[in-house]
């Protein structure tokens, strides 16, 4: 996840970048200003790098990231962190839990194979292989149309079905799924054939359930099940959202220990992470609700130290689950993110340091470029894949395009014969 850059390789990339932003005409008074901006942030930046720690401060990383257009992932590479490591860390450490990846994709200029127009409705009413489906494709489109283009429904989220925690749930276990938004209407009454992520105070769980006189019930299909069923609603569970579909390794691995959310005298809120206002909150109920052994909190720690080239102490630990005018260094916030089971990108927005990457450039695509026209051309017009209708209908089924199909197989069109539609 960080491998150290040298204080020599940040130099040139950072004149590099000054240089194209110095050629580009400022056209507002807005652009000047934004330029002196730019100027000292780079100059102050590169006169202290021989004086600073090789992990920049948050405050330090988005003041390049602001001043250079930088993108999230681009912003973090300069200092030698690759985001896109991230889900697979927080996988081999925190799998055994269900729980809210990070699924944002952070290579936003990964070029990417998108469907430009479907077969008729009738193609997909029987089993048929995509070449079949798919007349058309577009190739070579980054990756951050999809977000900007809004090919995915808003609000959508995924998790990682733990491979221990999972005892009765109504998804295998390993599984990812994602989980889209519901109404306050379906909150209340769920339908009993619908999959939900409820929330509990100890974790999470995928069940169909019911709801009736203030009590929740889950509706398990496991016969072996013998955990409880029935809880106060609302009180001690939550509706989060409804399962729209997910994904697995096949054949489907078999987990021997498995075991049902216990009860605890100290749940953590019923909130969802993006509900918190403040950091110290966010990751002080995430430590909460998936409570560690001391001897998990130590392989933890020491697991996240051999990645990061850095050591958090407990007390540095417990520093930030408390209200602090003092904001991490990167590195320690990626541990405490990975070892809370945070998604990075909502310790991020809760501190305030991060909202968007709309408008801003991959660090690849500056250090190409030669001049600034040539990063400013690269936002793609994306229209919707036509006929208009079939497309609708697919997003009434899938809930939308997903970002992490396209991260996983990007020249999507070439597996035309190996991906399969089954229709029923």
């Amino acid at each position: 996840m960080y491998s150290p850059v040298s204080r020599t390789e940040i130099t040139e990339a950072l004149v590099h970048i000054r240089g194209l932003y110095r050629r580009k005409r400022r056209t507002s008074e807005h652009e000047i200003l934004t330029g002196e901006r730019r100027e000292a942030v780079i100059r102050d930046l590169i006169s202290n790098l021989a004086r600073t720690s090789e992990h920049p401060t948050l405050r330090t990383l988005f003041e390049v990231a602001e001043s250079c257009l930088l993108t999230l992932e681009g912003a973090h590479r300069l200092f030698g962190y690759d985001l896109r490591s991230f889900r697979d860390y927080d996988f081999q450490l925190n799998g055994d839990r269900t729980h809210i990846f990070e699924s944002y994709p952070f290579e936003r200029d990964l070029q990417i194979d998108l469907p430009v127009r479907f077969a008729s409705h009738t193609a997909f009413d029987s089993n048929a292989p995509l070449r079949d489906l798919v007349q058309e494709w577009r190739t070579g489109v980054p990756l951050r149309a999809l977000e900007e283009h809004e090919w995915e429904r808003p609000g959508t989220f995924y998790i990682h079905v733990g491979t221990e925690d999972s005892l009765g749930s109504s998804i295998p276990p390993g599984a990812m799924a994602s989980v889209e938004p519901i109404s306050e209407a379906e909150r209340s009454l769920p339908n009993p054939r619908s999959i939900y992520l409820l929330q509990f105070g100890s974790g999470y769980r995928c069940s169909r359930c019911l709801v009736n006189r203030g009590r929740l019930l889950l509706l398990d299909s496991e016969r072996n099940y013998r955990g409880r069923k029935d809880y106060p609603h609302p009180g001690t569970v939550r509706i989060t959202g409804r399962i729209r579909m997910f994904a697995m390794s096949l054949p489907i691995p078999e987990y021997q220990r498995l075991y049902s959310l216990p009860d605890t005298d100290q749940p953590a809120v019923l909130i969802l992470p993006w509900e918190h206002t403040s950091r110290d909150r966010l990751l002080a109920t995430k430590r909460k609700r998936f409570k560690r052994t001391r001897e998990e909190e130590q392989f933890a720690r020491e697991f996240l130290r051999q990645e990061l080239n850095a050591k958090l102490s407990p007390r540095s630990e417990r520093r930030y689950l408390r209200a602090t005018a003092s904001d991490p260094h990167v590195n320690a916030l990626i541990h405490l993110s990975v070892a809370n089971l945070a998604r990075y990108t909502d310790a991020l927005r809760a501190g305030g340091s991060w909202f968007s990457d709309r408008g801003r450039f991959s660090l690849d695509a500056l250090l190409r470029a030669k001049q600034f026209d040539d990063v400013s051309e690269l936002q793609p017009h994306l229209g919707l894949p036509q006929p208009i209708d079939v497309w609708e209908a697919r997003r009434k089924e899938f809930g939308g395009w997903p970002p992490l199909l396209s991260v996983t197989f990007p020249e999507l069109r070439q597996w035309d014969e190996r991906f399969v539609r089954l229709a029923e």
